[in-house]
């Protein structure tokens, strides 16, 4: 029976990640992808009885061409955990390090495969390739914004490993995102939304990558803001508006910088900003919002509005 349990529970969790890798357009994920380990007693469990590793296994397998950096191909091998009868550790516990040691050593064995060849070949173009470790660790005994991620802030075990690029997703990433694009989808149901590509000294040289997509790029994952580009015909006529959401609280510091990255990052196409916050409240902060808009000199129409849902958020509008 507790067998029987722990496999739905992990099912569980392997259906939520799914359906939020569909949700920031990264499609279906190749699911249970299976290889070789080329290093059977270094990469051995410590629960094996063998002292040997015959095969790594990662949940999900996602390939895609980088918005974010030129020629560049992203390969997300991701492991999905899903906690229900345990809150989050306070900190990187034994049995978290191990997650990461045997998701570390499935990529370093994935470099090697035939599959990665493959996949290399079937995108022209790409001059490097990264191979990204992704843990999906989520709890459903914990609160939606539980922030698991900060527990880890003081810790040192990632020095341990030989590793470019490394993303845990929590409980809070996950709220925050989602909660980002139901207000999207909700107040804008007549836009189209975009993940927005902004244009720095790592793509600029690549003329074929696209300013705006329907895919979310992994480096997101770490970021305290997600940039959208929303768009709606009118007539001959395309209006272009440009969100910012931040998983950040409303502070006077944290707008400005925010209304700053919109200045650098917009052009004569857009016709308004909105810079969305979780806790944002006309009462509360309007004359903040006021304060740093006029200092900055803006000539668009800059808003500031809340993607949390609640009565306080009627006020905002």
């Amino acid at each position: 029976m507790a067998g029987e349990r722990s496999k739905n529970i992990g099912e569980i969790g392997e259906s939520i990640a799914k359906n939020f890798f569909n949700k920031i357009g990264w499609g279906l994920p190749q699911k249970g992808v299976y290889y070789p380990c080329y290093k059977p007693t270094f990469h051995a469990l410590k629960e094996s009885k063998s002292g040997e590793k015959n095969q790594h296994g990662i949940d999900f397998q996602i390939s895609y061409k980088s918005s974010l950096e030129a020629e560049t191909l992203n390969n997300l091998l991701i492991s999905v955990k899903h906690i229900k009868d345990t809150k989050y550790p306070q900190s990187a516990t034994v049995i978290f390090k191990e997650y990461i040691r045997d998701l570390v050593h499935s990529m370093e064995c994935f470099k090697r495969t035939p599959q990665r060849r493959e996949i290399a070949a079937g995108h022209s173009g790409c001059k490097i390739i990264n191979d990204i470790p992704v843990l999906f660790f989520i709890s459903s005994k914990d609160d939606e914004n539980h922030d698991f991620i900060s527990c880890l802030q003081n810790s040192r075990f990632m020095n341990e490993y030989d590793v470019k690029e490394l993303y845990i997703v929590d409980n809070k990433k996950v709220t925050f995102i989602l909660n980002v694009l139901n207000y999207i989808e909700q107040k804008y149901a007549d836009y189209e939304w975009y993940f927005y590509h902004p244009v720095t000294g790592m793509n600029i040289s690549d003329t074929n990558i696209y300013q705006h997509s329907k895919k979310m790029q992994i480096e997101f994952l770490t970021n305290p803001f997600i940039p959208f580009i929303l768009k709606k015909k009118i007539g001959n006529h395309e209006t272009c508006k440009f969100l910012l959401a931040t998983v950040d609280s409303f502070t006077e510091d944290n707008f400005a910088k925010l209304v700053t990255y919109c200045r650098a990052n917009t052009n004569d196409t857009v016709s308004d900003i909105e810079i969305a916050m979780a806790d944002y409240f006309v009462d509360d902060s309007g004359g903040v919002v006021r304060k740093v808009l006029n200092a900055h000199d803006i000539e668009l129409d800059v808003k500031a509005s809340s993607y949390n849902s609640n009565f306080r958020s009627l006020a905002n509008d």
